[in-house]
Formats: C-alpha cells, sequence, structure tokens
C-alpha cells in the first residue's frame, strides 16, 4: 500500500467519511475530519511512518484532503535521515 492508500484507508474508517474518498474530498469542509480527528490522524502518521509531525505542520491546508495529508507525509518521510 503507498503512501495515499494508506492515510485514504484510515480515514475511511472514520464514521463520517463518505462511502469513498477522492483524493480531493474536502475532509475539514466537509465535517470529515474536526480537531479530535486530525489528532488521531496524526497519532497514526507518527506511529505507522516513523515522523514527527513539527507543530508548524498543524496548518489547515494539510489537512484539507487526503491528497495533502499524503503530500504531508511524503515529505515528513523524505526529511527522516537514513
Amino acid at each position: 500500500m503507498d503512501t495515499y492508500e494508506t492515510i485514504a484507508a484510515w480515514l475511511g474508517h472514520l464514521p463520517t467519511a463518505p462511502h469513498s474518498l477522492a483524493p480531493d474530498t474536502a475532509l475539514i469542509e466537509d465535517g470529515i475530519l474536526d480537531s479530535i480527528e486530525i489528532l488521531n490522524l496524526v497519532a497514526f502518521i507518527e506511529e505507522r511512518f516513523a515522523v514527527v509531525l513539527p507543530v508548524d505542520a498543524f496548518i489547515p491546508e494539510n489537512f484539507a484532503t487526503p491528497a495533502a495529508v499524503a503530500a504531508l507525509v511524503v515529505t515528513l518521510t523524505s526529511a527522516v535521515p537514513a
């Protein structure tokens, strides 16, 4: 499973998620993610991808869509020292 698929699968298990998520589904605007679910998503990302989200990454744009979340994870994982 690639990064986007992993994120989409996690989001798909939320009770507020539609039956199918598109990469551009508006997660916050459509009420799929609220502040608590964002924190749960961050905990999942940090555990699953072995990264730490810096405080300055907690901006709505990074959680606006599944594609934005996946792009954030790709950026963070590429910054992890080998």
